[in-house]
């Protein structure tokens, strides 16, 4: 057992990742080398979402135990780093649990010898695997046999949301067209508009806002899919959400908004975005903080200029902030 993680995590074994240890050591050694390092979010990333078609990913303990890794990390960034995500208490996740499997069919030997044939089992697994790996002949054969789409892996992820992660557009249409629950909830409280927006999957994120998707669903930590895009600098889908009508002031539950997650890392683009729309930037959070304020504190010049340049109009009087 690392001790150094154990501590990571509260000491609480409960949560520690023993099926990663044992089965994929080289992996949490390369995570806990880069805990500290900015790299570690493309690691986290290079494992949790593949584009190699020859990778299968990885059993569902092991994917469930690193992606809870890289939400306790996101939660523990120092107050210098940029604002990811899931900046919340690490402890928030200490009970993050399987979710049961919804009712599945009894497999059909047809769709067994056809799933055979892209090396897929004819289990909830297989099902996600097509999904997870743009496998669209695989995922319609799940689909066409009048598998349920609203199974549940041990995030409490759908199809639909895997798609949404993974950017899976084609995937994504097809699970709509047989009615997958736009509206669906994981167990952190995500639809997969959010995941859609984590990812910046614009493509993903049109089709679930056309298939009237809430725009403005929060999740457990009171986050909207606009501040999901804006704290992982999206500025296309941030742009997406707020033509939709995405509430542009919407605070998480630590009083952040989308203004304020943009100011704090520096993402130019998004802020100017922001404030030509109208958001407004007096607002402060739990803690006080104004997004001009969070601007200055991290040293993010570019957009202490926009909040500067905000304040007068092209006629030369100055705009209520």
């Amino acid at each position: 057992m690392n001790q150094r993680l154990l501590r990571i995590l509260g000491g609480k074994t409960e949560r520690y990742p023993y099926a990663l240890e044992s089965k994929y050591p080289r992996i949490l050694d390369t995570l806990m080398s880069l805990w500290d390092d900015d790299a570690i979010d493309d690691y986290f990333r290079e494992l949790l979402v593949s584009d190699r078609g020859e990778r299968s990913g990885f059993p569902p303990d092991i994917a469930a135990e690193i992606m809870h890794l890289s939400l306790v990390h996101a939660a523990q960034e120092p107050a210098d780093k940029r604002h990811d995500i899931w900046d919340v208490r690490s402890e928030a996740f200490a009970n993050f649990a399987s979710h049961p499997a919804t009712e599945w069919a009894d497999p059909d030997q047809n769709l067994k010898n056809e799933l055979q044939k892209h090396n897929l089992p004819c289990t909830p697994e297989g099902f996600f695997e097509a999904v997870e790996t743009g496998n669209r002949t695989a995922a319609a054969l799940f689909l066409e046999a009048k598998y349920n789409t609203e199974i549940r892996d041990n995030r409490g992820w759908t199809p639909l949301m895997m798609a949404a992660f993974n950017g899976r557009d084609e995937i994504l249409a097809l699970l709509m067209q047989h009615d997958a629950d736009v509206d669906a909830l994981d167990l952190g409280g995500n639809s997969a508009l959010h995941w859609a927006a984590f990812g910046g999957h614009t493509a993903c994120a049109r089709q679930l806002i056309r298939k009237h998707a809430r725009v403005d669903a929060r999740n457990n930590f009171g986050w909207t899919p606009l501040i999901q895009a804006t704290a992982r600098n999206h500025p296309e889908v941030a742009a997406l959400l707020i033509e939709s009508g995405a509430n542009l002031d919407a605070a998480a539950d630590d009083g952040y908004t989308a203004l304020h997650k943009a100011a704090a890392s520096g993402y130019g683009e998004i802020v100017k975005l922001l404030l030509e729309q109208g958001a407004d930037s007096s607002l402060e959070t739990n803690d006080g903080g104004t997004p001009d304020s969070l601007a200055r504190k991290n040293h993010q010049e570019d957009a202490v200029k926009l909040f500067a340049s905000s304040r007068v109009t092209p006629e030369g009087t100055v705009k209520p902030v």
